[in-house]
Protein backbone atom coordinates (compact mmCIF):
# COMPACT_ATOMS: atom_id res chain seq x y z
CA UNK A 1 0.00 0.00 0.00
CA UNK A 2 1.05 3.42 -1.20
CA UNK A 3 1.08 6.58 0.81
CA UNK A 4 -0.41 8.91 -1.72
CA UNK A 5 -1.43 12.37 -0.68
CA UNK A 6 -3.70 13.89 -2.81
CA UNK A 7 -2.87 17.55 -3.71
CA UNK A 8 -5.33 19.54 -2.87
CA UNK A 9 -6.75 22.38 -5.73
CA UNK A 10 -5.63 25.43 -6.27
CA UNK A 11 -8.21 28.15 -4.38
CA UNK A 12 -9.89 30.67 -7.17
CA UNK A 13 -8.27 33.42 -5.25
CA UNK A 14 -4.42 31.84 -5.62
CA UNK A 15 -6.03 31.31 -9.50
CA UNK A 16 -6.70 35.24 -9.49
CA UNK A 17 -3.12 35.99 -7.86
CA UNK A 18 -1.21 34.18 -10.42
CA UNK A 19 -3.58 35.43 -12.82
CA UNK A 20 -2.64 39.20 -11.59
CA UNK A 21 1.26 38.25 -11.34
CA UNK A 22 1.11 37.10 -15.00
CA UNK A 23 -0.51 40.48 -16.00
CA UNK A 24 2.29 42.48 -14.01
CA UNK A 25 5.01 40.17 -15.68
CA UNK A 26 3.34 41.15 -19.09
CA UNK A 27 3.43 45.05 -18.36
CA UNK A 28 6.48 44.91 -17.35
CA UNK A 29 8.29 43.31 -20.52
CA UNK A 30 6.39 46.01 -22.12
CA UNK A 31 7.47 48.99 -20.10
CA UNK A 32 11.03 47.28 -20.35
CA UNK A 33 10.46 47.36 -24.01
CA UNK A 34 8.99 51.37 -24.51
CA UNK A 35 12.01 51.89 -21.79
CA UNK A 36 14.78 50.57 -23.98
CA UNK A 37 13.37 52.40 -26.78
CA UNK A 38 13.77 55.03 -25.37
CA UNK A 39 17.20 54.98 -24.37
CA UNK A 40 18.23 53.99 -27.76
CA UNK A 41 16.35 56.75 -29.43
CA UNK A 42 17.65 59.60 -27.10
CA UNK A 43 20.74 57.72 -25.28
CA UNK A 44 19.78 59.45 -21.86
CA UNK A 45 21.51 58.11 -19.50
CA UNK A 46 19.34 58.77 -16.78
CA UNK A 47 17.16 56.48 -17.91
CA UNK A 48 19.29 53.39 -17.13
CA UNK A 49 18.31 53.46 -13.64
CA UNK A 50 14.69 53.45 -14.55
CA UNK A 51 15.60 50.79 -17.64
CA UNK A 52 17.53 48.49 -14.24
CA UNK A 53 14.53 48.96 -12.03
CA UNK A 54 11.96 47.59 -15.05
CA UNK A 55 14.66 44.86 -15.93
CA UNK A 56 15.33 43.47 -12.28
CA UNK A 57 11.80 43.39 -11.07
CA UNK A 58 10.33 41.80 -13.96
CA UNK A 59 12.83 39.08 -14.00
CA UNK A 60 12.63 38.59 -9.97
CA UNK A 61 8.53 38.43 -10.88
CA UNK A 62 9.30 36.26 -13.75
CA UNK A 63 11.46 33.95 -11.90
CA UNK A 64 8.98 33.58 -8.76
CA UNK A 65 6.00 33.54 -10.78
CA UNK A 66 7.82 30.15 -12.45
CA UNK A 67 8.29 28.64 -8.87
CA UNK A 68 4.69 28.72 -8.33
CA UNK A 69 4.06 25.09 -8.38
CA UNK A 70 6.20 24.48 -5.90
CA UNK A 71 4.10 25.79 -3.40
CA UNK A 72 6.81 26.38 -0.86
CA UNK A 73 5.81 28.89 2.04
CA UNK A 74 8.37 30.88 1.16
CA UNK A 75 7.70 31.85 -2.37
CA UNK A 76 4.36 33.54 -0.94
CA UNK A 77 6.50 35.51 1.42
CA UNK A 78 8.88 36.23 -1.45
CA UNK A 79 6.04 37.48 -3.68
CA UNK A 80 4.57 39.70 -0.83
CA UNK A 81 7.87 41.27 -0.08
CA UNK A 82 8.88 42.28 -3.75
CA UNK A 83 5.21 43.61 -4.49
CA UNK A 84 6.12 45.93 -0.75
CA UNK A 85 9.42 46.62 -2.50
CA UNK A 86 8.03 47.88 -5.61
CA UNK A 87 5.25 50.40 -3.62
CA UNK A 88 8.04 51.51 -1.11
CA UNK A 89 10.34 52.39 -4.21
CA UNK A 90 7.55 54.36 -5.57
CA UNK A 91 6.66 55.93 -2.76
CA UNK A 92 10.30 56.74 -1.89
CA UNK A 93 10.30 58.68 -5.36
CA UNK A 94 7.36 60.21 -4.95
CA UNK A 95 8.55 61.78 -1.35
CA UNK A 96 11.76 62.75 -3.39
CA UNK A 97 9.96 64.95 -5.33
CA UNK A 98 6.94 65.39 -2.60
CA UNK A 99 4.06 64.33 -4.89
CA UNK A 100 2.80 61.83 -2.54
CA UNK A 101 -0.95 61.12 -3.67
CA UNK A 102 -3.32 58.64 -2.51
CA UNK A 103 -4.09 58.00 -6.11
CA UNK A 104 -0.19 57.31 -6.69
CA UNK A 105 -0.15 55.37 -3.85
CA UNK A 106 -2.96 53.28 -3.75
CA UNK A 107 -4.28 53.71 -7.43
CA UNK A 108 -1.50 53.38 -9.38
CA UNK A 109 -0.61 49.99 -7.63
CA UNK A 110 -3.64 48.58 -7.62
CA UNK A 111 -2.70 45.06 -9.32
CA UNK A 112 0.48 45.14 -6.75
CA UNK A 113 -2.01 45.50 -3.67
CA UNK A 114 -4.32 42.87 -4.92
CA UNK A 115 -1.89 40.21 -4.89
CA UNK A 116 -0.76 41.13 -1.58
CA UNK A 117 -4.17 40.87 -0.50
CA UNK A 118 -4.80 37.34 -2.24
CA UNK A 119 -1.48 36.23 -0.67
CA UNK A 120 -2.37 37.48 2.66
CA UNK A 121 -6.08 35.36 3.07
CA UNK A 122 -5.81 31.86 5.03
CA UNK A 123 -6.09 29.98 1.86
CA UNK A 124 -3.65 31.14 0.56
CA UNK A 125 -1.45 30.32 3.71
CA UNK A 126 -2.86 26.85 3.57
CA UNK A 127 -2.01 26.26 -0.01
CA UNK A 128 1.59 27.31 0.04
CA UNK A 129 2.18 25.38 3.06
CA UNK A 130 1.39 22.29 1.39
CA UNK A 131 4.88 22.30 -0.48
CA UNK A 132 5.46 20.20 -3.22
CA UNK A 133 9.43 20.18 -3.40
Amino acid sequence: MTNTVKASPMPGTLKVAQFVITLEVAFGLVGLAITLAGFFSTFEWGILPALAYAAGSTALLGWLLSRWSSRRTFLRWAIIAVHLLTISATILDLALFSTVTWNAVFGAHILTWTVIVLLLLPSAGRWFSESRA
